[in-house]
Parts: structure tokens; C-alpha cells; sequence
């Protein structure tokens, strides 16, 4: 006897929200530090941070838009929703790297 789960995952579109994510909070990133001007070697633990919390909140979207809520007559507001969660984890993933270089107190 085999147990099945209920829910299917679409592993390549998951991978793409993710990369999609990672992509946006670099770009974000990018951003930030052409604003501030100079780049040293300090910036590769941002990049690193922001890019796997870029990739979570991808996977936090697919999850929500994609799999949870997929004919739900209220997408906009889930959208919404999702890019709010998107900017917050990019926040928080950002202050923990600036944390760690001591840039951030």
C-alpha cells in the first residue's frame, strides 16, 4: 500500500518563481548599491543573503498563487499579498547580511 500526497508540485515552475525572485531582489540590490557607489568586498554577503531570500519568497509566491489559492476569485488581492511578503523577507534578508558585515546596528 502506497500513501499518496494530495498536493502536486511543479517542480520547474517552482524553480522559476525562485530564480524569478532571486533575479528581482538582485536587481533591488543592484539598486541599493548604485546609490550608495562604491563596491567592496563586503557586498558578497548581501548578494548572497538577498538572493536566497529572493529565492524564498518565489517559493513563498508559487506556494500561495500557484498551488494553495490557483482559482481563487480574489488574485489581485493575493498578489498583493505576496509582493508585500516579498519586499519584507528582501528587508529582512538584507538587515541580517548588513548585520553581519557590522553595518547595520
Amino acid at each position: 500500500m502506497t500513501i499518496e500526497h494530495p498536493l502536486k508540485l511543479n517542480y520547474a515552475l517552482a524553480s522559476k518563481r525562485a530564480l524569478t525572485g532571486a533575479g528581482i531582489a538582485l536587481l533591488l540590490l543592484a539598486v541599493i548599491l548604485l546609490i550608495v557607489g562604491e563596491i567592496e568586498s563586503w557586498v558578497y554577503i548581501p548578494i548572497i543573503t538577498t538572493s536566497i531570500g529572493g529565492a524564498c519568497s518565489g517559493l513563498f509566491y508559487y506556494l500561495i498563487h500557484d498551488l494553495f489559492f490557483k482559482d481563487h476569485k480574489y488574485g489581485n488581492i493575493i498578489n498583493l499579498f505576496c509582493g508585500f511578503c516579498f519586499l519584507f523577507i528582501f528587508w529582512l534578508s538584507l538587515v541580517f547580511a548588513l548585520a553581519q558585515v557590522g553595518l547595520w546596528d
